[in-house]
């Protein structure tokens, strides 16, 4: 009797939770088919970098006014609302067509009052509203399509998790007889592919990131060629923008490497300056474009770490850099070097800049954790201090952080002594 108790207590347990599960799905099918259907009144916020391109547009076309010379104050609006144009491409053709408006805006400001040239900027203000106008009107109809046509599918998927939810809650309690056990070996299997994935790809980005760089070297070699202030200056923005990704592809690396926990290390003794000449050297000019000074005191007298240098040195790069970053300009960053106990010696980057609120301090080394508020242009992909922690634990050591808001931060880590 006991046995058959348990057995229907069991089984109107499994009805009861297949049921509140029951609901749960008529619920989310619900709250599904509401936000589907806002997707649709909604999606004309997703196409504003059109209107913002028609709006320039339509800046520069009232600006073209009828005389035959464009006036001081015109030719401003125009070049006001070109630039911001060019930097809101948002269409296939689109650049193309900004650049043709630029070639003709700076030759007719060369020959003010030619009438061709003035032609062909009307011409080509026309032709980008055009292409925005066909891109927001087919960006609205694909959006609408694809919100009416999930409406039916989400109504299709809750009227069968109602069928399958109520076979289960008629004849699953009846099946139960055994433990089930979880197999979580596909989960693990799709982590591990994740991870090669995305180390496959990082390495393969390298080269030709690599290539990039040498190639703008090239051309900024005065030998192959001048070039004229505002094309320094772009190829100044691709030579930034080639560092930061291959700054990334090199930080989703070594994610993938700690995350498998296959963090190669090549343990050496090494005194402490020459970790600290090596990353000082290394972020020297980044200091002086800020005029930043960082002070070093490093004793000769300490004694040798037992460390991989160049894991060791990436991790005080990356402490000194964000010191940088966030430091005002002509600022001094403190870099200090001192035992701490017997047997462990401490690396710590001090700055002046705007400080970690206490909130954030306990997850500043999370992956992929950026302080809220903090420049977008500042904070990276939220992978270096996380990494930082991976290469320095894995050494045997320990990393943290002390910061008051409006003085600053202090970010340390320690190292076992040599005592060999």
């Amino acid at each position: 009797m006991f046995g058959n108790s348990a057995t229907m207590r069991l089984k109107n347990k499994l009805r009861f939770g297949i049921g509140f599960l029951f609901l749960m799905a008529l619920i989310s099918s619900g709250l599904a088919d509401y936000y589907l259907n806002r997707l649709s009144s909604d999606s004309k916020l997703i196409l504003k970098n059109n209107y913002r391109s028609i709006t320039y547009s339509k800046n520069i076309g009232e600006a073209l006014d009828d005389s035959k010379k464009i006036s001081s104050a015109n030719q401003q609006i125009i070049e006001t609302n070109l630039t911001q144009e060019e930097h809101n491409i948002t269409e296939p053709g689109e650049a193309k067509l900004a650049a043709t408006l630029r070639v003709n805006f700076e030759l007719y400001k060369l020959a003010p009052g030619n009438i061709l040239y003035k032609k062909n900027i009307r011409a080509a203000v026309y032709a980008i509203m055009q292409l925005n106008m066909n891109a927001i009107q087919h960006k609205s109809d694909t959006a609408s399509k694809t919100a009416d046509d999930a409406v039916i599918i989400v109504s299709l998927m809750g009227s069968l998790c109602f069928l399958i939810t109520f076979s289960f809650w008629v004849n699953f309690p009846g099946y139960i007889a055994n433990p089930v056990t979880k197999n979580i070996d596909n989960l693990k299997q799709a982590s591990d592919n994740k991870t090669t994935f995305i180390a496959t790809v990082s390495h393969e980005l390298k080269t030709p990131i690599s290539s990039m760089k040498m190639g703008i070297k090239l051309l900024q070699d005065e030998r192959v060629g001048t070039m004229n202030t505002e094309q320094q200056q772009i190829l100044q923005n691709i030579e930034d923008d080639a560092k930061r990704l291959l700054q990334i592809t090199g930080e989703l690396l070594n994610a993938a490497q700690a995350e498998t926990g296959n963090i190669q290390l090549n343990f050496g003794s090494a005194h402490p300056t020459n970790i600290v000449n090596y990353a000082v050297k290394s972020i020297k000019s980044l200091a002086d474009q800020k005029e930043i000074t960082i002070a070093i005191n490093c004793p000769e007298t300490l004694p040798n770490v037992m460390a991989d240098l160049d894991k060791t040195t990436w991790v005080l790069i990356n402490l000194l850099s964000n010191a940088i970053k966030y430091s005002p300009v002509k600022s001094t960053i403190d870099l200090s070097i001192q035992t701490k106990g017997k047997n462990v010696i401490e690396f710590a980057v001090k700055d002046a800049g705007r400080g970690i609120d206490a909130m954030y301090l306990s997850r500043i080394f999370e992956r992929y954790f950026k302080v809220p508020g903090a420049d977008p242009e500042k904070t990276g992909t939220g992978l270096g201090l996380a990494i930082a922690k991976d290469f320095i634990e894995a050494q045997g050591g320990a990393i943290g952080v002390e910061s008051q808001p409006g003085i600053g931060s202090r970010f340390h880590f320690t190292l076992i002594v040599n005592n060999a």
